[in-house]
């Protein structure tokens, strides 16, 4: 099930592994080919060992009607990561920097190491795209303006999940540094008692539930970079991407300032860093 080829045996002295979800071909090829190199160089910088996890923790009914992003909910119930004190959760479609610092350096063990995503890239950017967005979404569909302008306020955001409102934050759920000893029961109650509702999966019920115990401890977004914002925040600042050479340039360039590059919505263009196993 967990992949530890690397570090048979070393599980119970390890303090800290990275664990990821990459369930069917199309997830384990491309982590295989485009992010394994650079998830080892990280890993093995630090010490962490790395864990790729490629069967379902839950073959239910209830888990195959629902995106296979809600698993990450049950990693802390694995039994080969019992022993550690830190487990850093990593989605899949993202690539590392093994010259990043550490992950859970300044992370309280009883905290969650988050990022904001409603502060990225900056508070003042992130309102300047959203209002440009909204003025040129449709009035109909999943992406209306109606689903942009929730995005604006982090309490609106939740509530359009039929959530409770309030939060000042919405936590990014694809970079998370937990515990297994402190987390485990507030992300299996998130995956048991609550259904998928669509977009986002389970990132507005764990942002919720994380604000509502005050668990968040932000990190530095650096790791978790979004490029699909970043991408926009570049088009509105009228540098254009036109060619692929531009944006093979653009991706390269954000990867050698970020930590972590996560290609959420936009994984097709992971191929275009060239960051395989060359």
């Amino acid at each position: 099930m967990s992949d530890r080829q690397r570090h048979e045996g070393s599980i119970l002295a390890a303090k800290n592994a990275i664990v990821t979800l990459a369930i069917g071909s199309a997830y384990s090829d491309r982590f295989e080919q485009l992010c394994r190199r650079n998830w080892t160089g990280y890993a093995e910088r630090h010490g962490f060992d790395l864990f790729v996890i490629q069967e379902p923790l839950d073959q239910s009914e209830r888990a195959r009607r629902r995106s296979p992003a809600w698993q990450k909910c049950l990693i802390l119930s694995v039994p080969d990561l019992a022993g550690y004190e830190r487990v850093i959760w990593v989605d899949s479609d993202i690539f590392l920097n093994p010259a990043a610092p550490s992950i859970v350096e300044g992370v309280p063990l009883e905290s969650f190491g988050v990022t904001d995503e409603h502060r990225f890239p900056t508070p003042e950017l992130r309102r300047t795209i959203l209002r440009e967005i909204i003025a040129n979404a449709p009035a109909e569909g999943d992406f209306n303006s109606h689903y942009w302008r929730a995005w604006l306020d982090p309490g609106s955001w939740h509530a359009a999940w039929k959530l409770p409102s309030g939060q000042a934050h919405i936590v990014q759920t694809g970079v998370m540094v937990l515990s297994p000893k402190h987390h485990r029961e507030i992300l299996e109650h998130v995956y048991h008692a609550y259904e998928d509702r669509g977009l986002n999966y389970e990132m507005r019920p764990l942002s919720h539930e994380i604000q509502a115990h005050g668990l968040q401890h932000w990190i530095d977004p650096r790791f978790n970079a979004l490029v699909w914002w970043m991408f926009l925040q570049r088009s509105m600042q009228g540098a254009q991407i036109v060619t692929q050479e531009d944006m093979n340039h653009f991706l390269l360039e954000t990867y050698r300032r970020s930590y972590f590059l996560h290609f959420a919505g936009a994984a097709n263009l992971m191929p275009l860093l060239g960051l395989g196993r060359g």
